[in-house]
C-alpha cells in the first residue's frame, strides 16, 4: 500500500468524513430500537 500511496499506513478518516452525515440520519432512525437477533 505504501507504494500507491506513500505513506506507511492506512486512514479511513476521508471516507468517515464522507458518510457523516449518514450516520447521523442513520443514528436518528434506529434511536429506541433494539435489535431483533
Amino acid at each position: 500500500m505504501e507504494a500507491i500511496t506513500g505513506q506507511p499506513e492506512l486512514d479511513a478518516s476521508a471516507i468517515i468524513d464522507y458518510f457523516a452525515p449518514l450516520k447521523v440520519w442513520l443514528d436518528g432512525q434506529n434511536q429506541d430500537r433494539q435489535c431483533g437477533w
